[in-house]
C-alpha cells in the first residue's frame, strides 16, 4: 500500500511538473542554444485590423496601410518602407529596442538586424499599423522616424507581428505600452525568453559580436577590400577630412590616413548616426574603435564610442591622440563658412617665399573662425618646370595639408597641386 501511495504522489508530481512546462519538450527549464526560432506566442496575435484601401500616413485614413520593404533594415528594429499610397518611411518598430548595430555596435545588434532582415525578405504581404489608430507619431530619438508595429506575411504562414517576434527570441526586452491592447502578448514573449535563457537574457557568446580589435591600415583596406569580413572589429589612427549631416541629422565622418611613402591619402567613411561622435573634430587625429561593416556594398567604420579624456585612454574607445593635424585653407569650403570645424582657415595671404630646389617654403597668414589670422610656413616638392608663380602678397587656396607635430606650425603640403593660386 505505501508503494502505491508513493507511485502515485511521484505520477502527480511528474504531472504537474510537465504541466508548467519542466518536462522535455515543455521549454520551460530548457536552456536556448540561441540559434533557434520561436513563434509560438507571437501565432496567437492575428491582425484582426482592416488594412485594405487604408492609408497609414493620412488624417482618417485608418492608421494602417499596405507597404513593400525599402533595401536592407538598418537596426532590428528600425526599417525603411514604401507605402501602398505612396512615399517612403522609416519606420522604428513600437514596443522593441534591439541592441545597435550600425551607428553603435553591441551583442545581439547584427544578429537582431539579420533576424529582421531575413523575416522580411520571406514577406510577401507587409501592412504597418500605427498605435495611435490614426497616423503615427514620430520617435523622440530622431525626429523622422515613425513609430508603428510591422506585420508581415509569408507563402506558410498568416500575418505575424514582427515586433512581438523579435522580443519573443530575445532580441528586446518588452518595451510596449501597458495600456495598449497587445501588451500581455509582449509581456509573455519576454517572460518565455527570459525562462530560456535566450540571445539578450544568456551569457553564450554572439558570434558576430567581436570584442577583440584587429590592427590595421586604411590603405589595407583600400587596397585588399576582400581581405576583411564584416563585423570584424578594428583599431587605427586617422585624421578626419571632412563631415557630412544628412537631412534627417546623421552624421558621417570621412576619416583619413596620409602614406607618406606613397605621398597619397586613404580614407574611409566613418558612420556616426546622432551618438556622442557628432562631438569629434574635424582636422583631429584620432586612435579610432571600431566595426567594420558594408553599406550599400562599400566599408565603413561604425560603432564607435568615444572617450571623455581627449589624451590616450581606454584602448577599447576612440580618443584624440593630435590636435590640428589636418588644415585646410579655402574661404569658399563650406565647414569654413559655417564655422563647423576651427582647423579649417580662410585663404592664405602670402608673406615671404623661398626656394631650394624643388623644395619650396612659403609663409601666410589665413583668418581662423574666430577672427585671428595666424601665420604658418608651408612646404611643398614643386615640379621641375616651376615658374615662380607663388610670390609675396598672393592668395592661395591650399586645398589640405599636414601638422605632423602638433602646434609646431610648420605645414606639409602633400602636393603642388593642393595649391591654386587666386
Amino acid at each position: 500500500m505505501k508503494k502505491k501511495f508513493l507511485l502515485a504522489f511521484t505520477v502527480g508530481v511528474l504531472a504537474v511538473c510537465c504541466a508548467l512546462g519542466a518536462c522535455g519538450g515543455g521549454g520551460g527549464t530548457k536552456i536556448a542554444d540561441n540559434t533557434e526560432h520561436f513563434d509560438k506566442i507571437t501565432k496567437t496575435l492575428k491582425l484582426s485590423k482592416s488594412y485594405e484601401g487604408k492609408k497609414l500616413m493620412t488624417a482618417g485614413g485608418g492608421g494602417i496601410g499596405k507597404a513593400t520593404l525599402v533595401g536592407e533594415t538598418t537596426d532590428g528594429d528600425t526599417t525603411n518602407f514604401a507605402l501602398e499610397e505612396g512615399g517612403t518611411i522609416a519606420v522604428r518598430y513600437e514596443g522593441v529596442d534591439t541592441p545597435e548595430s550600425t551607428a553603435g555596435w553591441e551583442k545581439w545588434g547584427k544578429a537582431a538586424s539579420n533576424f529582421t532582415n531575413e523575416r522580411l525578405h520571406e514577406a510577401i504581404e507587409i501592412v504597418i499599423e500605427s498605435s495611435t489608430g490614426d497616423v503615427p507619431e514620430h520617435d523622440t530619438a530622431s525626429g523622422y522616424r515613425y513609430m508603428g508595429y510591422v506585420w508581415y506575411k509569408t507563402a506558410k504562414d498568416d500575418f505575424k507581428l514582427l515586433n512581438l517576434e523579435l522580443v519573443e527570441n530575445g532580441f528586446s526586452m518588452n518595451k510596449e505600452s501597458a495600456s495598449t491592447g497587445y501588451y500581455s502578448y509582449f509581456q509573455k514573449a519576454e517572460q518565455f525568453a527570459r525562462g530560456i535563457q535566450l540571445r539578450l537574457f544568456s551569457e553564450l557568446d554572439d558570434p558576430l559580436f567581436n570584442t577583440a580589435a584587429i590592427s590595421l591600415s586604411l590603405k589595407e583596406i583600400n587596397e585588399n577590400p576582400s581581405s576583411f569580413k564584416e563585423n570584424s572589429k578594428v583599431e587605427f589612427y586617422a585624421y578626419i577630412s571632412d563631415m557630412y549631416t544628412a537631412s534627417k541629422g546623421a552624421i558621417t565622418f570621412t576619416i583619413a590616413q596620409y602614406d607618406e611613402a606613397t605621398g597619397k591619402s586613404y580614407s574611409l567613411p566613418l558612420f556616426a548616426g546622432y551618438g556622442t561622435t557628432g562631438t569629434m573634430r574635424v582636422g583631429d587625429m584620432y586612435h579610432i574603435v571600431g566595426t567594420l561593416q558594408k553599406y550599400s556594398g562599400n566599408w565603413q567604420v561604425s560603432g564607435v564610442e568615444l572617450s571623455d579624456s581627449d589624451s590616450k585612454g581606454d584602448e577599447e574607445k576612440t580618443w584624440r591622440s593630435q590636435l590640428s593635424y589636418y588644415l585646410n585653407f579655402d574661404a569658399s569650403h563650406n565647414l569654413y563658412q559655417q564655422e563647423l570645424t576651427s582647423n579649417f582657415y580662410g585663404d592664405v595671404t602670402v608673406t615671404s617665399v623661398a626656394l631650394d630646389g624643388t623644395k619650396l617654403t612659403f609663409t601666410g597668414t589665413a583668418p581662423k573662425i574666430d577672427g585671428d589670422t595666424p601665420s604658418y610656413t608651408f612646404t611643398v616638392e614643386v615640379p621641375a618646370d616651376y615658374n615662380g608663380a607663388i610670390k609675396e602678397g598672393s592668395t592661395l587656396i591650399v586645398s589640405g595639408c599636414y601638422q605632423f607635430e602638433e602646434r609646431s606650425g610648420e605645414l606639409t603640403v602633400p602636393n603642388y597641386s593642393n595649391i591654386r593660386i587666386k
